[in-house]
Formats: structure tokens, C-alpha cells, sequence
């Protein structure tokens, strides 16, 4: 006998359900919008009977209609490519105007997809096809909106049916057509094959699926279970109206039952730390009757580092977008890569990004994983537009042309050889040629999706026998995924016909851009990390969702770009008010069951707070009075960048004998007295930061080139009358021409020409104010010196690049050219009295107006002392400022010099003294700009 149940949100449905099955006899199946009731039900189901039972049969409500489907009537469900070529095909015989200029199914396959979606949403809601008839008439008559959608409105039914009979033709089936299938079959068999049919809390039904259970109920086996009151939410008033009975509301409870608490967080990541905080108070039975519901997908991976920092105790079964993966990156890559090949050239940058994937930096194609990493490493300096090979800054590179760079093997061989062992450079050449191969040369001029999916199939079983991927979480079953899309490609109609190589790539993108990872979790015990969906039915005594954000939930369904919202409705598909409604039913329904309720939400200009929040406080607000509701808000606070946790180290005797025989250059100098630990990763460790390939022209690119420029054009011996000359300023422009053509900076830029219209007039410029300044003769240009120095602690090896020194007499004048802004006041009026009081660390950076003060001395102590210069002395030095033609002059005071040679041997003592590494508070470095702020810790 078929009958409906009612029970109230705030009862716990998987409880009733246990207990009425446990009671109920016969061969009974449950129907559920979701696989996860049935694991808790058979759970409750098997703590009842003690013992081992057979359990009901469980469905989703598609499994039931599907599986009658595929059973009964031998249909097979069809992939959502060969669903989308069908349309495609459909569209071609009926209306081929509407393809525009999309002739190509990679470049219709989008709208295909759209097409697809609304015939499903019409076949769910059985639209008839009169109706679609009549949005025909009217499309001819003309909607407000552009020619395209209303020749599409035209034959939309032609293509719905041409649609239905491939499916027909092919037995294949789509969701929607197994339930238009279902809906006017016969059903009596299915419905005898039971003895009773739950539908367990149903909240929206399509058409269909009333059809369907309306069939079964007036077979007499259907037991509906309502759970909410109709008289609040429509929907479950319209499934008793389908079944002709009237609506029975259970009394709900006065007030809600549950202790209401708002928390905010400015981001993903302190909502999560957040959520972890108040997670770590509970006990493990505590977490046993608690869950996390979490509202934006992309929060996920954030919740569980921070939930896992606090317990292992937890279970997650929720969606994870699979692009997020290194898996996923990894391809996406390789065909960007592609898609931006010229012939055989390849982009630098996507090279570089294929290359730079964690996964390929540690495939052992051979030996060992450290192998790769050299030859990652040692390509990219190769490229680097400040390295000095035949490949260094260009934009597009081929292959050919990195495996004949002379200086790559043997750099290769050189690291190889100090991290592990040598290797022959036939070997690395091999190598290089295994790693091009399979990264990008295999993916070329792919023609067909069953050529591409053994390519494809191919790479992946070679990335998962030689990589880390199996290490890295989620990688595994994004590999799953991605084979199982290589498998459904060669096993399609379309598996054969012919494409151009970037209409593969593009229709491989476009069916895996939106897969998601599920993650199953277990109902047996712990603290379990849902989606809403996931949470549907079931109750919990401690609630936690986070992510709040108006967006995120509701997360409200676009409406289609094909079909305009008028028509929609008058087809009875309003998928917006639909999603809403549905979301908020199961979110009051979470709420109900629950104890402890806490919502947190994120508080920032870009993402106000859920409208389900702001109904809950308006609700307890008018219960207890405005202003009661307040949320607590979670910041870190302000972490001061130079905070007392940095690291601390030692100097051992091996470091101890590095400093002993360290060149000392102003550059080392002036980072030490900066900063000792920044001294102590770039010196002694020998880190640095690696220059991006293809990254945006910075200020010392710039500086580079105008100072090989300047090599080149100021040379020794030149005189001040020779720049006079009318052969000089075209000598002098020829090579700024040829250089800046050359350059691997701005060869390659969009917008090159401006910059060399800068570069030219500043350098122009230059010239001019050279040509006033009566300099003598260039003594030296760019050139290396080398000098000692004694303290009262021991003596010191010191070197320096000067820039130019020019001779006019019997004097030398020290220049060092700077493209940037320089200091107008090199010594402090009050430096010597400062100093005086003890050349002290403290006073030494109080005295010096930066530590870049201390160049223009060093480099007079050094050129005179070298052995080269024999004697000669520095009668100035000065800082030559190319862009405003500015001279800045380092006084000429031997007290002032001697003082500041004095700071110099004093810091060069520290440096080799017994003081450690470590953070000074009196330094004031800009922490939160440096590249070591993360090691720094």
C-alpha cells in the first residue's frame, strides 16, 4: 500500500529510516538524492540486528532510472563528447546557418555543450514538443535578442529530435532521455520487483521523475517520506498535489534548537585556521558528531591542512577540482605549449613552464631524480637573457638549438658530476632528447582523438612509472581521470576523423577543464569534511560550514547564455529559483538537526556575507532584540616582518675558512652591514633567486644594457676631443642600434620601440653632457681590480668592477655609471662626529647615509692599491647618473676617506669575528621585500 510520511526538518532522518526498515519486512529498495544515506542507514542497520544481515537495496534517484534503462531496455550511456558531436551533426543537418563561422566541431563544441544542456533540461521536465513549436513561432515572429539565439530558437525541436534519434540508432542514452524513456514506460515489473520502494526525502523533482513515482505509487509500492513542512517550502507541497493527497504538517519546534555562532575571517586560508582552532578543542567522541561543511570547492585543500595540523581523525567525501592538481597544471602546460609551437619553435616561457612542474623536475629519466633537476636548472640558465650562449633571451627556441648550445652539456655534466657522478655528455644528450620527446615532440601534429588519447595514454604511464606523482595527494586520481577521458576519446564515432593538431588539444581542454576528484570518506567515525550536497539527509549535533560568502551559498547556477530567461520559464525550467530553493531547503535542514551552529564567513570589500546568514540574524535579532548577534572576528594580527623568530647561525670552521679566503666586493660589504642573514644565504649557502624566463623587463635589464653599451663605446685611450667628432656620435649611435637590436631584453617586446625611444634620447643626452665635460682621457673602462687589506685582525682579499676611470693629468677620476636615482648627499654633514663616538654596527649604519656610501672609497682604496695602477691616486670619485646626467661626488677629504676605510676594515672584522648570523634589530632591513623572507624563519 502506498503511503507519504512527514517529519519535520528538525527530525534525524537517518534514524527514522533505520528503524523503519528494521521493522519492515520483504525485499524493500531505498531511493535517495544521494549515495551518502546509505552508508550511515546501514550502519544504524547493522548495530540493531547485532549480527550479519542482508541490507536493502540502495539507489540515487538516477541509479534507479539508469539502471532500469540500461537493464530493461539495453541502452548504454553515452560520453559527453559523442553527445556533443551528435549535436554537432544534428545542428549541420538542420540549420547549418546557425554554425556561423564555426564550421569545425573543436570551435562549435562549446556551444554544442550549451545546446546539449538545454535539450537535457527539456527532456528532465518533459517539455513537450508542441511547446518547443511554439517558441519556434515566436522565434520566427522575433525575440529580443540577437539573430543567432533566435535561429537557434527556430529549430531547436528539429535538433532535439534528430538528437533522440541518433540516441535511438545508437542505443545510447543520455540522463534526460533514460528519464523521458522511464516516464512513459510501463513500470509495473520494476515496481513488483519490490515489495516496498522508499523514496527517502526527495525536496525537487523533475517532471520525470513525478511521472516515474507517480507510476510506482499508484502500483502500491511507493512509500514517500517528506521530511519539512509543505506549507514552508513549495516544492514539497507540489510533490503531495502530484501524488492527489493532502499536505500533513507535524508541529515544528517553537525556536530553533541549536546555539547560534558567527565567526569572520578576512580569507580562504583564516577561515580555515580558524575552523581549526575551534576543531581542536573537541574530543574524539566530540568529532564523531560533528561535520564540516564546506561551501567553495576551492577551499578544501585549505581545510584539511589546517584540520589535519589539529587531528587525523576526519573523513572528507566532497568534489575537488582537478585543475587545481600538479597533475592537471602538468598537462594544461604541455598544451599551451603547443597551441603556442611555430613550427618548430617553441615558446621560451611555456617551455620553462612545462619544464619547472614539480612532477617533471623529478622524473628519473635517469638514474635518479637529482639528474632532472640539474638539466631543468641548467636549461633555464642557458635561457636566461643574462646568460652568454647562442640561446640565451629568445622568445621562441627550438630544440635543435638547445641541444647544440656547446655550453649546456658540459654544465650539465659539471653539476652532475658534484651531486652525484659523472655522467658522459652522451648520455645527457640522450637524456635531453628522451625529456623533449615525451614533454612536447610526441604531442606534435596529432590528427585524430585516438592518436592523441594513445599519445596522451602513454605520457601518463610514463609520468606515474618515473615521477613522484603517486607522493603528491589527489595526483593519483587525477591521473585516474585523465586516463579515463583517454579511453572514452578512442572509443568514440569521432575517434577517427580527421582534426587540425590544435582542435585536438582544444577539445581535450575543454572536457577536462571542469573535472572534479571525488573524495570518499567513511560514516563510521570522525569528523566528516562534506559538500552541501554531500550533507543532504543527514544530522549532525555540531555544525561548522565555512566559505559563507553570497556566491558560494547559495552557489547559484548561471542562467544559459543560449537561451533567454523568458523562454525558460514559459518551458516551466527556472534552474536559478530551482538551485536557490534547493540549497536553501538543505541548509535549513542541516541547521534544524544541529546543536552548536557556527557559520563563518569571509569579511572583506569582495565577498559580502551569505543572504542565509543574514536571515538567521535578522530571525534571532527579532527575537531577542537588535544587536545580539555578533560575530567574532579572526585575525592573526600584525606579524612585525623582522619578528624575534628568525634563524640564528653559527660560524663553523669550515665557514670560518670561507670568510678567511673570501674576495670581499662592495656589493658583499654593503648586504652584510644591511642584513647578517641575508649575507649568510647569498655568500656562505650561495642561494639566490632564479630569474624567470620571459618575465616583464626590470630595472637592472636596463642597467645591464647601458652598461655593456658603455663598454663598448667608451673605450681606453679615447680622448675628449675624439667625442667631438662627427664620426664618434655615429660610431656611437651605430652601436647603440646594433646592441639594442641584439639585446635579449627588448628584442622581443611588444612594446620595444618605445623603450628604445627612451633609452636613445637618454643616452643622446649623455653624450652631450660628455662632450661638455672636459674628462682628458679614458684611463680604463670596465676593468677588474684587486687589492688587500690589513686590520687589526688579520688581512682580507678586496675586488671591484670599475665602470670608467678617467686620466687628465697627472689625476684619475673614478666613475661609476648608475641608471637609477642617486643620493644627493653621499656623507652626512655630521659623519666624522658620529663615527668618533665607536665604529660600533649601530653607529656605523647611523652615520652612513645608506650602505651604499661606502663604494666610492672602497673603489679609490682598491685602484690604488692594485699593482697595476702603480701608484696612482683617485683625485675624485663619483656616481655618473645616466638618466639625469647628474655627477655626484664623493668629498675629497682624506679624514672622511680614512674614516670610512676604517668602517670598512671594522666590518670586515665582524664578518670573520665570533659573531653569528643573525637578525639586528637596529638593521631595519625590508623584510617583507626580500627574496630570503621565507627561509629566513
Amino acid at each position: 500500500m502506498s503511503k507519504i510520511i512527514t517529519l519535520t526538518l528538525e527530525d534525524n532522518v537517518i534514524d527514522y529510516i533505520s528503524d523503519y526498515l528494521f521493522n519492515a519486512k520483504g525485499k524493500i529498495a531505498v531511493i535517495s538524492g544521494n549515495k551518502r544515506p546509505a552508508l550511515f542507514i546501514k550502519k544504524n542497520l547493522a548495530q540493531k540486528y547485532g549480527k550479519a544481515f542482508v541490507p536493502p537495496s540502495f539507489f540515487t534517484n538516477d541509479e534507479f532510472i539508469e539502471d532500469y534503462i540500461t537493464v530493461k531496455k539495453n541502452f548504454s550511456k553515452i560520453t559527453e563528447l559523442s553527445a556533443a558531436y551528435a549535436v554537432f551533426n544534428a545542428v549541420r543537418q538542420t540549420a547549418p546557418e546557425l554554425l556561423g563561422g564555426r564550421t569545425s566541431f573543436e570551435n562549435f563544441m562549446s556551444w554544442a555543450f550549451e545546446i546539449l544542456s538545454f535539450i537535457e533540461q527539456v527532456d528532465l521536465e518533459n517539455v513537450s514538443t508542441d511547446k518547443l513549436k511554439n517558441i519556434k513561432a515566436n522565434a520566427e515572429i522575433g525575440y529580443a535578442v540577437p539573430d543567432g539565439i533566435n535561429d537557434l530558437l527556430k529549430n531547436i525541436f528539429k535538433i532535439r529530435e534528430i538528437f533522440h534519434s541518433a540516441l535511438e540508432k545508437s542505443q545510447k542514452t543520455t540522463k534526460g532521455y533514460s528519464f523521458l524513456k522511464a516516464a512513459g514506460a510501463d513500470l509495473n515489473e520494476l515496481a513488483q520487483k519490490y515489495d516496498e520502494i522508499v523514496l527517502l526525502a526527495p525536496f525537487y523533482l523533475h517532471k520525470t521523475e513525478l511521472q516515474i513515482f507517480k507510476n510506482i505509487y499508484a502500483a502500491g509500492s511507493l512509500s514517500v517520506i517528506i521530511c519539512g513542512d509543505p506549507a514552508q517550502f513549495n516544492i514539497l507541497g507540489r510533490i503531495y498535489k502530484e501524488f492527489s493527497k493532502s499536505a500533513e504538517c507535524k508541529p515544528r519546534s517553537a525556536k530553533p534548537g541549536y546555539n547560534l555562532n558567527l565567526y569572520s575571517a578576512f580569507d580562504d586560508q583564516l577561515q580555515a585556521a580558524l575552523l581549526k582552532n575551534l576543531i581542536g578543542a573537541y574530543s574524539r567522541e566530540d568529532l564523531d558528531k560533528t561535520v564540516v561543511v564546506v561551501a567553495k570547492p576551492e577551499m578544501l585543500k585549505s581545510v584539511i591542512s589546517e584540520v589535519s595540523a589539529v587531528t587525523d581523525y576526519f573523513n572528507v567525501s566532497a568534489g575537488y577540482p582537478a585543475a587545481k592538481t600538479a597533475a592537471f597544471s602538468l598537462i594544461g602546460d604541455i598544451i599551451c605549449a603547443q597551441l603556442s609551437r611555430r613550427g618548430e619553435f617553441y615558446y621560451a616561457k611555456d617551455v620553462m613552464k612545462v619544464l619547472s612542474n614539480p612532477l617533471v623536475k623529478n622524473m628519473r629519466f635517469f638514474a635518479v631524480a637529482a639528474v632532472s633537476r640539474i638539466i631543468i636548472h641548467k636549461i633555464n640558465d642557458a635561457l636566461s637573457p643574462d646568460a652568454k650562449t647562442s640561446i640565451s633571451g629568445k622568445m621562441f627556441v627550438s630544440f635543435e638549438e638547445i641541444l647544440n648550445e656547446p655550453s649546456l652539456v658540459s654544465n650539465i655534466t659539471g653539476a652532475t658530476a658534484k651531486a652525484w657522478e659523472f655522467v658522459p655528455p652522451e648520455k645527457i644528450n640522450k637524456i635531453l632528447k628522451e625529456v623533449f620527446s615525451s614533454l612536447f615532440v610526441s604531442f606534435e601534429n596529432i590528427r585524430t582523438l585516438k592518436r592523441f588519447s594513445a599519445v596522451m595514454r602513454e605520457f601518463l604511464e610514463k609520468l606515474n612509472d618515473l615521477s613522484i606523482v603517486s607522493s603528491y595527494p589527489l595526483n593519483p586520481q587525477s591521473l585516474e581521470i585523465l586516463l579515463s577521458v583517454c579511453d572514452d576519446l578512442k572509443a568514440q564515432e569521432i575517434s577517427n576523423i580527421e582534426f587540425e593538431s590544435e582542435e585536438i588539444l582544444n577539445i581535450f581542454s575543454e572536457l577536462i577543464k571542469n573535472k572534479k576528484i571525488s573524495l570518499p570518506g567513511s560514516p563510521l567515525k570522525g569528523l566528516q569534511i562534506l559538500g552541501l550536497l554531500e550533507a543532504r539527509n543527514l544530522s549532525f549535533e555540531n555544525v561548522f560550514i565555512v566559505g559563507m560568502s553570497e556566491g558560494a551559498m547559495p552557489a547559484l547556477q548561471k542562467d544559459s547564455p543560449l537561451i533567454p530567461k523568458d523562454i525558460m520559464f514559459d518551458l516551466g525550467i527556472e534552474m536559478a529559483k530551482r538551485e536557490f530553493e534547493i540549497q536553501n531547503y538543505h541548509f535549513q535542514k542541516l541547521i534544524a538537526g544541529s546543536k552548536n551552529l557556527n557559520l563563518i564567513y569571509p569579511e572583506n570589500e569582495e565577498e559580502p556575507r551569505s543572504r542565509f546568514i543574514e536571515k538567521l540574524v535578522w530571525q534571532e535579532e527579532t527575537k531577542k532584540g537588535l544587536n545580539r548577534v555578533r560575530a567574532k572576528k579572526f585575525t592573526l594580527g600584525q606579524i612585525p616582518s623582522n619578528f624575534a623568530g628568525k634563524q640564528k647561525f653559527a660560524k663553523t670552521s669550515l665557514i670560518n675558512n670561507l670568510l678567511k679566503t673570501m674576495s670581499y666586493s662592495h656589493t658583499k660589504i654593503e648586504t652584510y652591514l644591511r642584513c647578517r642573514l641575508e649575507f649568510y644565504y647569498r655568500y656562505v649557502l650561495g642561494l639566490d633567486e632564479a630569474e624567470e624566463i620571459g618575465e616583464e623587463i626590470s630595472a637592472s635589464h636596463i642597467g645591464n644594457f647601458v652598461h655593456d653599451f658603455f663598454s663598448d663605446v667608451f673605450r681606453k685611450n679615447i680622448t675628449f676631443e675624439d667625442l667631438k667628432k662627427k664620426e664618434f656620435e655615429e660610431f656611437y649611435l651605430k652601436n647603440f642600434y646594433t646592441a639594442y637590436e641584439n639585446s635579449p631584453y627588448f628584442k622581443f617586446r611588444e612594446d620595444s620601440f618605445l623603450i628604445k625611444e627612451v633609452l636613445l634620447r637618454r643616452l643622446i643626452n649623455f653624450l652631450n653632457k660628455e662632450r661638455e665635460r672636459n674628462f682628458g682621457v679614458i684611463f680604463a673602462c670596465e676593468r677588474e681590480y684587486k687589492a688587500e687589506i690589513s686590520t687589526a685582525n688579520g688581512q682580507y682579499n678586496l675586488y671591484c668592477r670599475i665602470d670608467r676611470v678617467d686620466k687628465k693629468g697627472d689625476e684619475h677620476i673614478i666613475c661609476d655609471y648608475k641608471t637609477g636615482n642617486i643620493d644627493s648627499n653621499l656623507v652626512k654633514t655630521k659623519f666624522l662626529k658620529i663615527i668618533e663616538k665607536c665604529p660600533s654596527r649601530k653607529n656605523i649604519k647611523t652615520a652612513l647615509t645608506s650602505p651604499a656610501a661606502l663604494q666610492l672609497p672602497l673603489y679609490k682604496y682598491i685602484f690604488e692599491n692594485d699593482e697595476s695602477s702603480k701608484g696612482a691616486k683617485a683625485a675624485q670619485c663619483a656616481l655618473y647618473g645616466v638618466k639625469e646626467c647628474c655627477w655626484e661626488a664623493f668629498p675629497q677629504d682624506e679624514e672622511i676617506y680614512s674614516a670610512h676605510i676604517q668602517i670598512i676594515k671594522s666590518i670586515l672584522d665582524e664578518i670573520n669575528g665570533d659573531f653569528s648570523f643573525e637578525y639586528d634589530e637596529n638593521d631595519n632591513c625590508d623584510c617583507a621585500n626580500c627574496k630570503f623572507f621565507y627561509i629566513c624563519r
